[in-house]
């Protein structure tokens, strides 16, 4: 029984001493993994957490450094479209306004709307019309675009407008084809009738040196032989006037008056004729243009009218003179439509030119705004850059319909204005 308690006692001081071994062991678990709450608390885990927190941010830093400086520059690349779009509006609208203030100027006085009609028709640079046409084009496009009444993010309406300019743009090719078949009628021709044709040149000239004083050859170029014709009728004009002044004015018959007031209209015209030639004109049109105005039919058949009317009170020498008048007057007729015929020939020729170039041109344009709008709207950070491509393409399509007016309005007042060559004056061509 002794033995057995004693037994006993062992055994309950073995389990306490078993205890505290195994304890030592469950207090060594949590330090050797401490749980989540006691890292959150701010034990060493933490700091060495931060510390790897803190190796990693400079490339972080670098690579927030780098979306704000693109962001900047995107921002002023914006700002920079953005200006200068205002700036072009801004000086396209002072442009607008004044030439708005020019033209209400001009077109309220009724000389300065002939002089700028008759700048528009006949004198004015066919260059500067066509600028000015495509120019108006592109700022009106402009204008519409930025005040939103025509979208260049609306893909459908972008290609399907310059589908169909480059559409129109074919039908230009009959025009150019049909201008050029006009000028070549008049190249071709068999050996006999080119033959004749030179020789009815060659016999003008001969009439024209026969009438003028001078050289007995007359120039080649237009301009020097158009002024030594016009030289020649002022002098004869002159000649007669002065012969019709020898008798005083109580004396002076109403024959003498009527015949001298002729021959002074005919000398001022000469006169301006050849101050203008002698100026040095460039082209054929420059010749023709300062005759335009005259109706030369007309004074010729002044002068045989005056000379069948005041027959028996003139004398035999201011009846030929008074001819020879007429007759002059026929010639310069003559001349000034065989040098239109040279100057439409060359315009033509010009017209045909500039149209296909500026097509080319157009339909290249046109078709790289397709492409562009093929897969949608393009992706760009702003539309200012898109609305000028969008608005310069449209302005560049309409560019040979620009030329053909500019060219074709000219052409047809120098025809009107010459059409009946002789005896006969339409109506609306006389410009005395």
């Amino acid at each position: 029984m002794t033995d057995s308690s004693d037994d006993t006692d062992d055994l309950d001081d073995t389990g306490d001493g078993d205890e505290p071994t195994d304890s030592p062991s469950e207090t060594a678990l949590p330090a050797a993994g401490p749980p989540p709450e006691r890292t959150e608390s701010g034990d060493p885990g933490e700091e060495a957490g931060g510390a790897d927190d803190d190796a990693d941010d400079p490339t972080d830093s670098t690579s927030t450094d780098s979306t704000a400086t693109d962001s900047s520059l995107g921002l002023s690349f914006v700002t920079y479209v953005l200006r200068l779009t205002y700036a072009f509006l801004v000086i396209g609208a002072g442009v607008l306004a004044a030439g708005a203030r020019i033209a209400f100027h001009h077109l309220g006085d009724a000389d300065r709307r002939g002089r700028s009609r008759r700048w528009l028709f006949l004198e004015g640079d066919r260059g500067v019309i066509v600028a000015g046409f495509v120019g108006g084009v592109f700022a009106v496009a402009i204008l519409l675009g930025v005040s939103d009444v025509i979208g260049v993010r609306e893909s459908r309406f972008v290609t399907t407008m310059f589908s169909t300019m480059i559409a129109g743009l074919f039908s230009f090719i009959p025009i150019v084809v049909s201008v050029n078949q006009l000028i070549v009628s008049r190249l071709f021709g068999t050996p006999d009738r080119l033959s004749e044709r030179i020789d009815d040149v060659r016999e003008f000239r001969r009439r024209v040196e026969s009438r003028t004083p001078g050289s007995g050859v007359s120039p080649t170029e237009p301009g020097p032989f158009f002024a030594r014709l016009a030289g020649t009728l002022g002098n004869r004009a002159d000649t007669l006037a002065a012969r019709c002044d020898r008798t005083d004015d109580d004396d002076r018959s109403p024959a003498l008056e009527a015949v001298s007031a002729y021959a002074v209209r005919t000398g001022d015209h000469a006169e301006l004729l050849c101050d203008r030639l002698n100026e040095g004109p460039e082209s054929v049109f420059d010749v023709v243009l300062p005759a335009l105005d005259r109706d030369y039919a007309s004074d010729a058949n002044e002068a045989r009218r005056l000379a069948r009317r005041f027959d028996e009170e003139l004398s035999t020498r201011t009846r030929t003179l008074l001819s020879e008048l007429g007759e002059l007057n026929v010639v310069v007729d003559a001349t000034r439509q065989y040098f239109m015929a040279i100057y439409l020939q060359q315009e033509l020729a010009r017209l045909s030119r500039r149209i296909t170039y500026s097509g080319t041109a157009a339909l290249l344009t046109s078709t790289l705004v397709i492409m562009i709008y093929a897969s949608g709207y393009p992706p760009v950070a702003h539309e200012g850059p898109l609305l000028v491509l969008v608005s310069l393409a449209l302005a560049m399509a309409f560019s040979p319909l620009a030329i053909l007016f500019a060219y074709v309005i000219r052409i047809a007042t120098v025809l009107k204005r010459t059409s009946a060559p002789g005896a006969f004056t339409p109506p609306g061509e006389s410009r005395r």
